[in-house]
């Protein structure tokens, strides 16, 4: 079953929330079911007429199909690498008849630290070609990023298409009352609420004119030309470089628009800014490309390997578009559980920057809470506990959880984290602590010194669970001020 959001039109940064109702009657299984934003990127061509004039224009004309992804841009970083799920600032669930059944603040930030920690390194990465947002390709050799939002095509002549991209979120990555099987019976009727974290989201081009793999020298540049001494009118040229696999390592796609710079014959027939389109891309047995133009550049020969050099083409302008929102309801026959018992989460914040390293407070937390989570964050829009921790040390209505104050990163800690994820029905998978560098080609998490790029500094503890509430004194040492301080309390619930 599928259903529209309450909102109508294009979900934009000022309409960014959506609303979902779930009727009453039948049975759904909300672990397969999900959000849907209907999306694509627009663009618009500068050299969409022919200019110049003449047999062999300037720029040939037609409209290009461009490498153009998303990021998220946080205000000031936009390399750090996000999930789908991550879009969700805040969700909220509300039934008929019981009320409030999950309402979390800052999802996205919950989500965003939590799975740096579960998910192994090649599940990021490999997870990553199913977001919106997919990784850099590791090879330091041919990485490129290619966008979910076109089909490229690497041979041949068929045309590279721009596709509507479904962005898909599980219910049950956003709420853990999800993974279950819901009684619409029972529950009655169930809003499900969101909003959306689209104001973050801006486009991004790659093989454009700037793009560095153009020139880069591992190996025989991409924007090598080969020599041609035959006379006559060139409207195809070879690549100099070779490839064994162009679907994996080649740079170029039929409908690609590229910027040529050189001469061909006489020094008349100069050819800087020169654009032309692909139209076919033939793999020699040699293993260099042909490529077949739409237009021919000039008449005469290409003299040398460096006549001429070859770089992409930039898109006038792109616009990531949302259009609507839908949720998929997966309906079953099995039979609901008599009652639903999951993990939800509070959220606390607060800021420290009055000066001074001592961050001091005190944090009242419901008997049900069993675990806690706690960062920091240079920005609200910011999503990883960024800002560092030193030490740290954490008392229970009065009672120390550790005999010593516990340095971050040392065994203890990560001994203390550990037993945090366990309580909670978690694994820790990944020790690095840190974020995807969706700018490196080489490395997403190590930089030049071999350190972690960007690290991220959280801290996980187990509370007692009773019939009381109680309270957490927390004393961390810091480098400096916490501007954006998080406390996530996990805690049981049932109905």
């Amino acid at each position: 079953m599928k259903i529209s959001s309450n909102q109508s039109g294009a979900i934009t940064a000022s309409k960014n929330l959506v609303d979902f109702d779930i009727p009453a009657g039948m049975v759904y299984d909300l672990s397969k079911s999900y959000m849907v934003l209907n999306s694509s990127i627009e663009t618009t061509d500068t050299h969409s007429a022919p200019s110049a004039g003449g047999a062999t224009p300037a720029q040939s004309g037609g409209v290009g199909v461009y490498n153009i992804s998303v990021r998220y841009n946080d205000g000031a970083q936009t390399n750090r690498h996000f999930k789908n799920k991550h879009l969700v600032r805040n969700v909220s669930m509300f039934s008929q008849s019981v009320g409030m059944v999950e309402d979390i603040r800052r999802s996205d930030v919950l989500q965003y630290n939590l799975d740096l920690y579960r998910d192994d390194i090649d599940t990021q990465v490999n997870s990553s070609y199913d977001q919106v947002d997919s990784l850099l390709g590791a090879n330091a050799n041919n990485g490129v990023k290619w966008s979910p939002y076109r089909r490229f095509s690497p041979e041949g002549n068929e045309a590279s298409d721009d596709l509507e991209r479904e962005i898909r979120i599980d219910l049950k990555e956003v709420m853990n009352s999800c993974n279950n099987i819901w009684d619409g019976n029972k529950y009655g009727n169930t809003r499900v609420h969101a909003e959306l974290n689209i104001a973050q989201l801006e486009t991004i081009e790659f093989l454009q004119a700037a793009d560095p793999i153009w020139a880069a020298t591992d190996g025989v540049p991409r924007q090598g030309i080969k020599a041609d001494t035959t006379a006559g009118d060139k409207q195809t040229i070879t690549t100099l470089r070779l490839y064994d696999n162009p679907a994996e390592d080649s740079p170029f796609y039929i409908g690609q628009k590229l910027t040529f710079t050189g001469t061909i014959g006489a020094t008349a027939n100069n050819l800087n800014g020169f654009v032309r389109q692909i139209t076919a891309i033939e793999h020699l047995a040699t293993k260099a490309l042909k490529l077949t133009l739409d237009k021919v550049l000039a008449t005469g020969t290409i003299a040398s390997d460096t006549a001429i050099t070859i770089k992409g083409c930039d898109a006038a302008s792109s616009t990531l578009n949302i259009d609507s929102a839908e949720l998929v309801l997966y309906v079953t026959n099995q039979a609901p559980p008599p009652s639903l018992i999951f993990t939800t989460y509070k959220t606390e914040e607060d800021s420290f920057t009055n000066g001074g390293t001592n961050y001091n407070h005190q944090y009242y937390l419901d008997s049900n809470v069993q675990n806690i989570f706690w960062g920091s964050r240079s920005s609200d829009k910011q999503l990883g506990f960024e800002e560092k921790i030193n030490t740290y040390r954490i008392r229970e209505s009065g009672a120390d959880k550790t005999d010593r104050d516990v340095t971050y990163g040392s065994s203890l800690h990560l001994r203390r984290l550990q037993r945090a994820f366990a309580n909670a029905g978690m694994n820790i998978r990944n020790y690095t602590a840190g974020i995807f560098n969706n700018v490196n080609r080489v490395s997403h998490l190590i930089g030049a010194t071999g350190a972690v790029d960007i690290p991220v500094y959280m801290i996980g503890e187990t509370t007692q669970v009773g019939e009381m509430p109680k309270l957490l004194d927390v004393n961390i040492v810091a480098n400096g001020s916490f501007t954006n301080i998080t406390l996530f309390k996990q805690e049981l619930k049932q109905m």
